[in-house]
């Protein structure tokens, strides 16, 4: 299989009425490893430089007892819309198993539209920057129009309808709900202890160091920590550019890289039921509020 035949099918469908099917494409075949990356930990990143998120998420304590399980039923029920599409009996279920979750939270409008705009622009940004190839245009479009479909299932209103206004919000968001704050720098520890212990061989303070690497100053700023030396920065960068430039000219993959087509670190066996992921009831019926 050429590495590009999967972009020319892609271009052959439409954004809107085919969004489902570029996209399972583009995130099971083209960028797996990616969107792993961007749409699932840099955007809860983001998410988490929000105090009004982060108290939310801190306060209930769940994350911080079970990390590893909260980042893995996470990744479970947004990647397992994408394998079988928002449409399907599975999609539907992870739909609802979400919006039971954030109906037991005291979530704005306002922070629901801004989690879904990191969603959104984190895989376009971080492939512009990284990816081995850059999204089309259509790949971008599709991306849009099916996370907007998903934001519009979980009763989010007033979603901005085109990349450059969800640019605009996310933009105005940040200049106002981004700061420093007990919570954010809590959420933050915590998602750098899980990436420690993925490399349990190698210096938590090195992680740390490249993680800083990927992340924007503004959520630096809120997580109280410094931005890295510019030659440590630009080392990453020159490493993630060399990973791009080699998968460039390896072959398309055949086999999916999805989340959900592995074992994970909590469910090795793939043995999980999307309608009991997420906290148990007990602690969805705290009462929270920031």
């Amino acid at each position: 299989m050429g590495r590009y035949d999967n972009l020319r099918k892609i271009e052959q469908l439409d954004p809107v009425k085919d969004r489902s099917e570029i996209v399972k494409i583009m995130v099971s075949y083209e960028f797996p490893w990616d969107f792993q990356r961007s749409y699932i930990e840099l955007a809860f990143v983001r998410a988490f430089a929000s105090p009004r998120i982060a108290g939310l998420v801190a306060k209930r304590g769940y994350t911080k007892a079970h990390t590893q399980k909260r980042y893995d039923d996470s990744s479970i029920l947004m990647f397992e819309i994408i394998k079988y599409g928002y449409d399907s009996e599975k999609g539907r279920a992870c739909i609802e198993r979400m919006n039971y979750i954030h109906g037991h939270f005291p979530i704005n409008n306002q922070d629901f539209i801004y989690g879904i705009a990191t969603f959104i622009l984190e895989p376009i940004y971080w492939n512009d920057r990284f990816g081995w190839r850059r999204m089309s245009e259509k790949e971008r479009l599709a991306w849009l129009n099916f996370c907007l479909e998903i934001g519009k299932r979980m009763k989010i209103e007033n979603l901005p309808d085109s990349l450059e206004e969800m640019e605009h919000f996310k933009q105005e968001y940040e200049d106002k709900y981004i700061y420093k704050s007990p919570a954010t720098k809590e959420l933050y520890e915590l998602f750098v202890n899980l990436i420690s212990n993925w490399f349990p061989l190698v210096p938590k303070r090195l992680v740390e160091l490249v993680f800083r690497c990927i992340i924007d100053e503004r959520s630096l700023k809120a997580f109280e920590k410094k931005a890295p030396h510019p030659a440590v920065k630009s080392f990453v960068e020159f490493c993630l550019h060399a990973r791009a430039w080699v998968l460039s000219y390896l072959p398309a993959r055949t086999r999916s890289g999805l989340f959900v087509d592995r074992p994970s670190r909590s469910y090795p066996a793939n043995d999980y039921d999307v309608t009991k992921l997420g906290p148990p009831d007990e602690n969805l019926k705290k009462k929270v509020s920031v």
